[in-house]
């Protein structure tokens, strides 16, 4: 990969929505944009997690985050309405939103999964990226580069056995983040991606893959480059809407 920032404060007082960002990728990214200067809005659902992390970057940084305490499984337009009011008061602009909240359930297949799962799964992991994306864009009007990341899986490409509703959400991320390329095409330096991590250590894929030994998989600090890359200006000529970890940039 391409150097993916030669000035290192390219973050300075960029403000950047994490959702999920109380645990796994979204913690460890929050964490590490705010060391580069960014303000980071840390969402996610669990509000005692979100005061460690918000104490813990008002303590070893000189950025300003945010907390919106949020159950993205009850997000409506309401809600997400607020949520953009509360982001405009504090920060008048939007740089950045990172995408990344998501669940999985339970591993099963089409006939054993319950109705109540099935919307869950699809409400976390795409209706609300659909709201806040809704509602978050015209806060985005005034920034230099906006960049919109959702984070995508292998599965979002080919269906598998027993992922059910977690595949078709990420499919559904998918094709939400070709159209909304297009549909910002117009706006200089406006830039969507669409990114899978893959095999990562996290307490999720620990989750699904319970027998997978963690210390054979890549530590989150190993997808950074890729997130630098995508939020830094050395992405603007890219027409490249899906990025993988492993890709050549």
């Amino acid at each position: 990969m391409a150097s993916s920032n030669s000035e290192k404060n390219f973050l300075n007082g960029k403000n950047i929505l994490v959702t999920g960002a109380s645990k796994g990728i979204g913690k460890y990214v929050a964490k590490e944009l705010a060391l580069l200067g960014a303000n980071i809005i840390l969402l996610a659902q669990n509000e005692k997690r979100l005061d460690e992390i918000y104490d813990d970057i008002k303590e070893n940084t000189q950025s300003e985050p945010l907390i919106i305490n949020c159950n993205l499984e009850k997000l409506d337009e309401e809600k997400s309405q607020e949520i953009a009011n509360v982001i405009a008061k504090e920060y008048n602009v939007l740089d950045y939103v990172i995408h990344n909240a998501a669940t999985v359930e339970k591993m099963t297949n089409i006939e054993n999964i319950s109705l109540k799962t099935w919307e869950k799964i699809l409400k976390v992991n795409l209706t609300s990226s659909f709201l806040l994306t809704k509602y978050l864009i015209p806060l985005m009007d005034l920034a230099e580069m906006p960049r919109i990341i959702f984070t995508s899986s292998g599965v979002a490409f080919k269906g598998e056995a027993f992922w059910g509703a977690y595949s078709v959400s990420k499919s559904g991320v998918k094709v939400l983040s070709e159209i909304l390329n297009d549909e910002m095409d117009h706006k200089k330096n406006f830039k969507v991606f669409n990114f899978n991590p893959k095999a990562t250590r996290t307490d999720m894929r620990a989750s699904v893959f319970p027998a997978e030994n963690p210390n054979q998989l890549k530590e989150v600090k190993e997808l950074m480059p890729y997130y630098i890359w995508m939020l830094s200006e050395n992405s603007n000529d890219s027409s490249e809407i899906h990025i993988e970890y492993g890709d050549e940039l």
